[in-house]
């Protein structure tokens, strides 16, 4: 029997918005999953859903572990002895001071809420844990799969702190993180699998007299590879990879990437901790040669290239 949440969890899940979505995800497979721990090795006899929770379970398990893993090992400012990051923590990650800019964020995404439509999506990745169906609602999508209104905020301050001209993105979804990279910096190219919503977002986005954005429609591999009409270029300030979600295909992402980084390129990786094989690839990628620092938020890990910076890993708190 399952230990029963304290006046103290209940705290807890309240007042921090990842416990709460993990605490609510594991309350909804409880009754199956104890289901299946009474059926024991019967597994032939599972119903549809006992088969569906199992991994949804070890999902939760995996990410409440490692949530708490990250609580623990974060620091507070006066434990970051690095200047670099310290100063990346205080000034860009914890601004709490108001930017003109934000209203603009929160138009741009009340613009897709008041614009509800039904897509066909096209997973070339590990898809959407919540959502299981190719045909998608724009406000599921919105709600389970793009950036949240904070994390809108904090990738538009990444962009502007670090002064970026260019900017990829791997991801485009709806568009949301993709207006906040636009809005912190010159230019943004944005690459999107899927038909429809890359649609989406180019109409939205255009609506929105966002400019200095290049969508792609393409696949990641087929991007790097050079079978698109857009190939990659240059050199990246900033890239933000917020798609896929497989652990080697983040990899290999990140290995061709690196003869389009400069010493000051910044890499976003979004969900590393959202399955075993995305948590052990960012495990890898924080001890791989071109990295000497590297910033675990819990949901965003960020690599840095500095040759400046002797290679370290910090947990933080958002």
């Amino acid at each position: 029997m399952g230990a029963a949440t304290t006046g103290s969890d209940k705290r807890l899940i309240r007042s921090d918005p990842v416990m709460g979505r993990m605490f609510g995800l594991k309350l909804r497979v409880k009754a199956v999953g104890s289901k299946i721990h009474r059926s024991k090795f019967n597994v032939v006899c599972l119903s549809h859903h006992q088969r569906t929770a199992i991994p949804i379970f070890a999902s939760v398990y995996h990410q409440l572990k490692h949530y708490l893993i990250h609580r623990w090992k974060s620091v507070h400012l006066h434990g970051i002895h690095s200047p670099f990051v310290f100063a990346f923590q205080h000034d860009c990650l914890q601004d709490k001071r108001d930017d003109a800019a934000y209203l603009r964020l929160v138009r741009f995404r009340e613009s897709v809420t008041n614009n509800p439509q039904l897509l066909h999506i096209e997973d070339h990745g590990a898809g959407s844990k919540r959502l299981h169906v190719s045909t998608r609602t724009t406000t599921d999508i919105l709600r389970n799969n793009c950036s949240s209104p904070d994390r809108t905020k904090i990738l538009y301050r990444i962009a502007r702190y670090f002064n970026a001209q260019r900017v990829l993105e791997l991801g485009t979804s709806l568009g949301i993180g993709t207006s906040a990279l636009a809005m912190g910096s010159t230019t943004v190219t944005s690459v999107e699998g899927s038909p429809a919503v890359h649609a989406y977002a180019q109409q939205q986005l255009n609506r929105s007299e966002f400019y200095n954005i290049e969508l792609v429609l393409g696949k990641f591999q087929d991007y790097f590879d050079g079978k698109l009409t857009n190939k990659p270029s240059g050199k990246y300030d900033l890239v933000f990879i917020d798609g896929h979600h497989n652990g080697d295909a983040t990899i290999r992402y990140f290995e061709q990437l690196l003869p389009y980084c400069g010493d000051h390129t910044v890499i976003i990786i979004d969900d590393i901790h959202w399955s075993a094989s995305m948590t052990a690839a960012w495990h890898i990628l924080t001890h791989h040669k071109a990295v000497t620092a590297s910033v675990n938020t819990f949901q965003w890990g960020i690599l840095f290239l500095r040759k400046e910076q002797r290679q370290q890993s910090f947990y933080v708190r958002l």
